[in-house]
């Protein structure tokens, strides 16, 4: 071997180790990312779920006072039935009130100075006494101070519109439930834009209220996204900034996932962002070992070289694979990372209801200290775990027909006695010739949202008892007022009433 080609050989064998970092290094960045993109929109469409939950369970209690006589009329029992809902849920909202077909406020438990006031120009308002229908309002400050949501109800007298009732829901308070607690990474955070681009939630001091083009106007990369998300779609971007909670940071490349929010007359886009170099930091140590293993290679294919073309691609076919047995591993490592420590209940069972795969998160949904202890107890056919056998049964019946449970609500007994209301989502999986193999998918105790669904129906039951009483008050004076006309007439007397 001469020394033109020997050189030859060194450059094309230094291109070819150059090459193969790159592949390798390039795929487990590629999964690092996409499993990051997965994280955030969990987070995302969670919080878009619970804000239109929430929005529906509020929009359901005003349509349904708005519905009664009282209210209707704006009478003093109707007053009264808006006062109680009102110190029902002083946490939740900061005012409540009554207007008429014009725009004005015929009443208002919350804030006696506000009675009287016109609020027709408002942009909400004028587009319920435009539509005549529930409108939901962006964030905006209120005469009454804070932000809040102005959501309103129309109120109608036959076919005729005779104003709304409306409520001031604390928007820092949805915030706060909802999207301050989103965390991926050191620096990930969640941001809500409304459809005409106004951030409605925003950890960056001063963006809120504000277009999020304007606020971004000096970052391009931002605007297809947010173009995207005007149009109420769902996606991943990545866009570059320079700031975290207010200060001035180095140029860095966000990874963003975006979905809408869709609510009644409007929809807004949740955007759940991170920073792509904290998403990487993992790939650091895989990326030295991944260095140490080239350079190895490299030394190595030098002597193999050396000593002849034929030994030398003996000893690169066994590098090569020892590397892609390397980076699988890290690959599994990352994906059992990323499964142990979600927060939703993971698991795999068998044909025969067995579970031989779970993450800790289940393990504490089901009351246990260990995934062992899943494993040794846990038969999602067991009558024990199951409150209802006819939710069991119909679970059971939905597989027979289908291979993909989404959504399925049910009641599970932990082993420490206690009742749940859990979610799950469950797919059968099968093998190339569509033999079943096993179950896999994931629970969340969504006991809390069911409490709050059952406090929010006592408490319609209970208006409901008050409206109950009021009706059978006004039928026993109509029918007082009939029995004194009576004696009236007996007396040869006018009628006192009509």
């Amino acid at each position: 071997m001469n020394k033109k080609t020997f050189i030859a050989l060194i450059i094309a064998f230094t291109g070819v180790c150059t090459f193969l970092f790159y592949v390798f290094y390039n795929e487990a960045r590629t999964t690092a990312i996409k499993h990051t993109n997965e994280a955030q929109m969990v987070h995302a469409k969670v919080a878009a779920r619970g804000i239109e939950e929430y929005f529906t369970n509020w929009i359901g209690i005003l349509d349904a006072l708005s519905k009664t006589d009282d209210i209707i009329n704006n009478n003093s029992d109707g007053k009264r039935l808006i006062k109680l809902l009102y110190d029902a849920h002083l946490d939740k909202i900061t005012s409540i009130a009554r207007l008429n077909e014009k725009g004005i406020i015929t009443y208002s438990p919350s804030y006696d100075s506000i009675i009287g006031n016109d609020r027709s120009n408002e942009k909400h308002i004028k587009e319920l006494l435009k539509h005549h229908k529930t409108i939901i309002s962006d964030v905006f400050t209120p005469v009454e101070g804070g932000e809040a949501i102005a959501l309103h109800v129309p109120i109608f007298k036959g076919k005729d519109f005779k104003g709304s009732i409306g409520i001031l829901i604390n928007f820092k308070t949805v915030a706060k439930c909802y999207l301050a607690d989103i965390r991926i990474g050191k620096t990930g955070h969640a941001w809500v834009v409304s459809r005409d681009g106004i951030e409605l939630y925003s950890p960056e001091p001063g963006f809120v209220g504000k277009s999020a083009a304007e606020n971004l106007k000096d970052f391009p990369s931002f605007t297809p996204m947010l173009n995207e998300m005007l149009k109420g779609r769902q996606g991943y971007a990545t866009y570059q900034f320079d700031q975290a909670s207010g200060q001035k940071i180095k140029l860095a490349t966000k990874l963003a996932v975006y979905t809408p929010v869709h609510l009644k007359n409007t929809f807004w886009s949740i955007v759940v962002v991170s920073n792509r170099d904290e998403a990487l930091q993992s790939l650091v140590s895989f990326r030295n070992r991944l260095l140490v293993i080239i350079l190895v290679f490299f030394i190595f294919g030098m002597i193999f070289i050396t000593f002849g073309t034929k030994a030398w691609l003996i000893v690169k076919e066994e590098d090569k694979r020892k590397k892609a047995e390397a980076q699988l591993k890290e690959s599994e490592e990352q994906y059992h990372k990323i499964y142990d420590n979600a927060l939703e209940g993971m698991f795999q069972v068998s044909l025969e209801g067995k579970c031989f795969k779970a993450n800790m998160a289940l393990a504490k949904i089901m009351g246990h200290d260990s995934i062992d202890a899943v494993f040794a107890s846990t038969r999602f056919n067991d009558d024990q775990l199951w409150v209802d056998n006819a939710e069991k049964s119909r679970y059971i019946k939905l597989f027979n027909e289908q291979d993909v449970i989404l959504g399925f609500e049910s009641q599970f007994k932990r082993v420490d006695g206690a009742i749940i209301w859990v979610s799950i989502n469950t797919k059968l999986l099968r093998d190339e010739n569509g033999n079943k193999l096993y179950y896999e998918g994931f629970i969340l105790d969504i006991t809390e949202r069911k409490e709050n669904e059952l406090t929010i129906k006592k408490k319609m039951e209970e208006l409901q008892w008050h409206y109950d009483i009021a009706i059978n008050r006004e039928l026993k004076m109509v029918e007082l007022k009939k029995e004194i006309n009576s004696l009236l007439e007996e007396l040869n007397r006018d009628k006192k009433y009509n």
